[in-house]
């Protein structure tokens, strides 16, 4: 399959190789963050995903749809209030430390705390992830810009 462009790619890619859904997020994370235009990112959310096998998976797909939504100041799209993609009863931990858990409970953005999944406050931190839109802890969006050297 080629490079996914949107969610619904992602979970096609996941559907047909579950331990692929990673590799394929990461790399429409990629194509998301290189987009110059809102429309592009909105166009890659837009369309429903079809639901996976995997529960966990589904509820990473809504939370990462809401998540890029609300941090580009884009349209949530209404497919990820749908129970599928609203997550479980179990709370899920990434990394999954003992450890570690107070930190992910407190830093977890709103779209995954509210589907139990706890994680780091950038969870879709990758190497094109624009400096200047990191959020600042705790819990404000504002973050000033990077210095440049």
């Amino acid at each position: 399959m080629n490079r996914p462009q949107s969610l619904s790619d992602v979970a096609t890619s996941a559907r047909n190789d579950i331990h692929g859904f990673a590799s394929a997020l990461a790399e429409l994370l990629d194509e998301f963050y290189l987009d110059a235009e809102d429309v592009d990112r909105q166009a890659r959310l837009d369309s429903r995903p079809t639901p996976t096998d995997d529960a966990e998976v589904n509820s990473w797909l809504g939370a990462v749809g809401e998540h890029l939504a609300r941090r580009w100041n884009l349209r949530v799209p209404r497919w990820v209030e749908e129970p599928v993609f609203m997550g479980q009863d179990c709370p899920r931990f990434y990394p999954p430390s003992a450890n570690l858990r107070g930190l992910l409970i407190v830093e977890s953005p709103p779209a995954f705390r509210r589907r139990l999944l706890f994680t780091f406050a950038e969870p879709l931190l990758r190497a094109r992830f624009p400096a200047r839109r990191k959020a600042v802890m705790p819990f404000s969006l504002d973050s000033p810009a990077a210095p440049e050297n």
